[in-house]
């Protein structure tokens, strides 16, 4: 099936989101969102989240903390990511079908890269325990980009690092704002994600499939 959806996007590369699309956390970053906002005396409602907590850390707590210095702002993120970490580390899985699907593109001797919008911290907290860190052969984070998803800037950067046109990737994603951005590096894309709702994904065909997890994904036994 997966090998159907790789021809049909004249695909020979895969670039991954991070969170949401290998792990299922994202309920936990909502809940950090909201505890560490109320610690710093501001109240998130659930418009706030989808409108503002997109991007870089460091754009999102911009948005957030316009008038802070600079170096509180970036004292604000840190922060905020560990309280993410301290939420999510007792519950850190994969997503359901992930490791055979990586296995598989691997032995396909596909190349595939890492594109997430987090820090080398939580790529590090969250890839190693899992060990998916060999799987692939560039990862790009939050860190190496100016402008957060949905810029297309992380897809293209991890496209030329694998030395893969960017017509040739297919990107695996869950949110809107990094679908957009793979429709704007020119790529197409798959969304996992088990709560997605079509409506809120751009309507052109640059999106290839849906999938619960990667137990929809399965390729083909030859």
């Amino acid at each position: 099936m997966f090998q159907k959806l790789l021809r049909e996007a004249n695909a020979r590369a895969l670039i991954f989101d991070m969170d949401g699309t290998l792990v299922d956390n994202m309920g936990y970053h909502r809940l950090a969102w909201i505890a560490w906002a109320k610690q710093e005396g501001l109240t998130l409602s659930e418009e706030d989240l989808l409108a503002q907590t997109h991007g870089t850390i460091s754009e999102i707590v911009d948005r957030l903390f316009p008038r802070e210095s600079p170096e509180r702002r970036v004292e604000l993120g840190r922060i905020k990511e560990a309280v993410y970490r301290d939420f999510y580390g007792p519950h850190l899985a994969l997503m359901p079908g992930l490791k055979p699907f990586l296995h598989q593109a691997q032995q396909a001797a596909i190349p595939m890269a890492l594109a997430t919008m987090g820090d080398q911290t939580n790529i590090a907290f969250t890839i190693d325990p899992l060990h998916l860190r060999p799987y692939f052969s560039a990862i790009v984070g939050g860190e190496d980009v100016k402008h957060g998803k949905p810029d297309p800037e992380i897809f293209l950067i991890a496209a030329q690092r694998l030395q893969v046109s960017p017509r040739k990737c297919l990107v695996l994603e869950d949110s809107p704002q990094g679908v957009e951005a793979a429709r704007r590096a020119g790529m197409h894309c798959v969304v996992v994600n088990p709560m997605a709702e079509r409506a809120r994904f751009h309507p052109d065909g640059h999106v290839r499939h849906f999938a619960r997890d990667y137990h929809d994904l399965e390729w083909e036994t030859q």
